[in-house]
């Protein structure tokens, strides 16, 4: 048993979920997270990863168009590949008609990476992995940071709450490790439910949601040796 998975960890995506789930929900949300299925399971890779090559290509159509012409004339082996493509290219052209709404002409896209640092809270990694750093100019000319994070579900959208708890980690994230390259921007930190069409930005009201998350994750903490 590797470090990660013997240690409490929660994806944001799954935290989020789980400040707002009933008590059965929050059981089988740290079962999940413990024992994940391979990674050659997970759903929406390759839609995750044509967003991103979009954003960081001049948020070119022509770029969602090319993977979802791979992924609709590649030959698949298996069932599940095949079916996961297909809902790659749905997910790509759910977030092409959402787009236009997120308002991020002008802004500068660059890749977060594979694996960036998690954020530690009461003994929980929270694995936050933002898709893309978001940069822009004020009218002074200064730099302006922020981050975006895709949240991909075709059958368990996130309300209100679920997505202004993201947002509101998301924002710590960006303050945690993304203050050198400038002031981050809370209204450049982004958490889009692709499937939704909604975008969902960090509450002013911070530090009640950050007490809420410290709890659930000493929640997770105490749970995990049992799941």
């Amino acid at each position: 048993m590797d470090g990660l998975t013997g240690s409490p960890h929660v994806s944001v995506n799954k935290l989020g979920r789980y400040l707002t789930a009933t008590p059965a929900l929050r059981k089988r949300l740290i079962h999940a997270q413990k024992h994940p299925p391979e990674p050659r399971y997970l759903h929406y890779p390759e839609a995750a990863q044509a967003i991103t090559d979009f954003l960081c290509r001049g948020q070119d159509e022509a770029v969602l168009r090319q993977h979802q012409h791979r992924l609709a004339t590649t030959v698949f082996t298996e069932e599940f590949e095949a079916h996961r493509a297909l809902l790659c290219i749905e997910a790509i052209e759910r977030y092409r008609a959402l787009h236009s709404r997120l308002g991020l002409h002008g802004v500068v896209a660059s890749e977060v990476g594979h694996e960036p640092p998690a954020l530690e809270m009461a003994g929980v990694s929270i694995r936050v992995a933002p898709q893309v750093v978001l940069q822009t100019l004020d009218r002074q000319g200064n730099n302006k940071v922020g981050v975006m994070k895709l949240y991909f579900s075709k059958h368990h959208p996130l309300d209100e709450r679920s997505g202004q708890y993201i947002a509101t980690l998301l924002l710590a994230f960006a303050e945690q490790h993304l203050a050198p390259l400038g002031p981050i921007d809370p209204r450049l930190v982004r958490v889009v439910d692709v499937f939704a069409g909604r975008e969902y930005l960090p509450p002013k009201a911070r530090a009640r949601r950050l007490s809420d998350v410290q709890l659930a994750c000493e929640e997770i903490a105490a749970r995990w040796p049992v799941q």
